[in-house]
């Protein structure tokens, strides 16, 4: 009797360890239920850059599969995306109405950690010309797609400029134009009014330095394919930012670097998204009969619906005129949006929704 009593003791502790074990360490199964369920690209694009990153490198993911998976890095391309008000005029030879200084911005009342950039009612037809990397001739589709924060005072990286007072450094989530198969994301670092000897790594642009992260190889972006893009930009103090972009085709990248950089992360509270010329301070120059409308979506500290403030960072532009901004409905986090024509403009106004 006293051995059948000690078998089925042992044998329940075996079954309640088995079940801790279940609790405590979850099989990949129960960890694939517990992933998002997308079912659609779209979906799809929205879950992904919510999934937590490995490290410092760059990855991608292909539809329907919410892992990232290493990639090679590249080097990105040394053009800076310049602040508004430092453009040459020869590097700027056509129309600019939004752009270096001219936009909408969504604020917030707290800091953000991440923002997507999406664009809606693109024209059907939209096409655009414009300079690879700033200079020469105009070619299809040479364009980039930027997230901007504001320009802010504080950063540890502005410690030995001549002045660190009046030094302010400024963030960029982007994507530039390389040729007709290929592009490049990554993200680019300013210290504005440095008025010093840049740090190492980084490089001069008149008083103020700029740097890159590593940058992920993509297909080149259309104008025709703004209608399904998503650029996300993530801040994260003591960690890790990233840029991601993902298109409709179901192909997705990500790069991520240390927030350390300028430490955007503890300053974030406006962001600037649109699409504007490939660097040096260019212009996007859209078709005639082309509008579309820029979506910022927010994560932050505040789940109100951001302020909505007519001001712009980048010194890059397009040809295309704010104008009246329909009502938004509902939106899964608060949104800014605001909209752009080359046609007939009303007033210009932005909407939001929380």
């Amino acid at each position: 009797m006293h051995s059948i009593d000690l078998r089925r003791t042992v044998l329940a502790l075996v079954a309640a360890g088995a079940l801790v074990g279940l609790t405590l360490f979850p099989t990949a199964s129960a960890q694939a239920v517990a992933q998002p369920r997308v079912t659609t690209t779209a979906q799809w694009q929205t879950a992904l850059p919510q999934i937590a990153d490995q490290g410092a490198g760059c990855y991608q993911a292909s539809y329907p599969s919410l892992r990232w998976k290493a990639a090679e890095c590249v080097t990105a391309p040394n053009i800076p995306l310049v602040p508004k008000g430092t453009r040459t005029s020869a590097a700027h030879a056509g129309p600019a109405t939004v752009g270096d200084g001219t936009d909408y911005s969504a604020v917030v009342s707290g800091l953000i950690s991440r923002a997507t950039g999406t664009f809606t009612n693109v024209s059907s037809a939209i096409s655009e010309k414009g300079a690879t990397g700033g200079s020469g001739s105009q070619v299809a589709n040479s364009f980039s797609l930027q997230i901007n924060s504001q320009f802010f005072a504080g950063s540890p990286a502005c410690a030995r400029s001549s002045n660190p007072s009046s030094c302010q450094a400024w963030q960029q989530f982007v994507y530039t134009y390389d040729s007709a198969s290929s592009g490049e994301i990554f993200m680019q670092y300013w210290l504005i009014n440095y008025n010093a000897t840049c740090p190492s790594g980084w490089y001069s642009y008149q008083a103020d330095c700029y740097t890159n992260s590593a940058a992920s190889r993509v297909s080149t972006v259309t104008a025709k394919q703004l209608a399904t893009v998503k650029l996300t930009g993530t801040a994260v103090s003591g960690g890790n930012d990233s840029v991601s972009l993902s298109v409709g085709s179901g192909q997705a990248v990500t790069v991520t670097g240390k927030d350390t950089k300028v430490n955007l992360a503890a300053a974030w509270n406006t962001t600037e998204w649109g699409v504007y010329g490939d660097g040096g301070g260019s212009s996007a120059n859209f078709g005639s009969n082309n509008a579309l409308e820029a979506r910022t979506a927010l994560t932050s500290t505040s789940s109100t619906a951001p302020s909505c403030v007519q001001e712009g960072y980048t010194g890059e532009t397009n040809n295309l005129t704010l104008t009246a901004t329909p009502a938004l409905g509902s939106a899964a986090s608060p949104t800014m949006a605001s909209a752009q024509t080359d046609g007939t403009t009303n007033t210009p106004s932005c909407a939001v929704v929380s």
